[in-house]
């Protein structure tokens, strides 16, 4: 009986200490998922998010059957530091240009328009973003109130989106010309090593 009532403390010890460990395990690698993929959202949303919490957005406009898109998606979608930085700067929102449910603002319904003939049909909205230029893949970005910033056309390599994104998402817009930025550009994964050294 003495033996039991020794043990009995050591195996509620044991398995607390073994729980927290788990506990502890899973606490730490919770914030790190976030940043494993973009966190993709509707265009509604976004407009209901930046109500919370004031966010650019960012609106990448694809389709199904668009190759240059899935590409997008398998490679500039896929990179560390723009899943990061997108999922701290910006509201990321996935249109399909060829969706058929409405989209309501406070502005305006925009509707799917069917296509005549041999043409595809299109989203009003995906064609009001890209200013009446629709190109896929393209990606546009707005402002904290919803206002398109820019809308840009076509695939782009990691290291081009990368320099756009941020861009936008850090105010540089606002002070300096795109062609000066490019120049004096530093990419994310060399801008943290420089910060570190000095």
């Amino acid at each position: 009986m003495r033996r039991l009532g020794f043990l009995l403390p050591v195996i509620i010890l044991t398995l607390l200490v073994l729980f927290s460990f788990r506990t502890a395990s899973k606490v730490v690698s919770t914030p790190l998922q976030n940043d494993v993929t973009i966190s993709w959202m509707t265009f509604e949303e976004a407009m209901e998010a930046v109500k919370v919490e004031k966010r650019k957005v960012l609106i990448s406009v694809h389709t199904e059957w668009c190759s240059w898109c899935k590409h997008m998606d398998k490679t500039t979608f896929k990179d560390p530091h723009i899943i990061k930085f997108i999922n701290k700067k910006f509201y990321a929102v996935k249109l399909d240009a060829e969706q058929k449910a409405d989209i309501v603002t406070p502005e305006k319904v925009y509707k799917y328009e069917k296509g005549t003939g041999k043409e595809k049909g299109f989203h009003q909205l995906a064609v009001a973003l890209t200013m009446g230029r629709l190109t896929l893949p393209s990606t546009v970005f707005l402002d904290e109130n919803f206002r398109v910033l820019q809308p840009i056309s076509g695939y782009k390599d990691p290291k081009t989106f990368e320099m756009m994104m941020t861009y936008y998402g850090d105010n540089h817009y606002k002070n300096t010309p795109w062609t000066i930025y490019q120049k004096s550009y530093i990419p994310l994964d060399q801008s943290k090593t420089i910060l570190i050294s000095d």
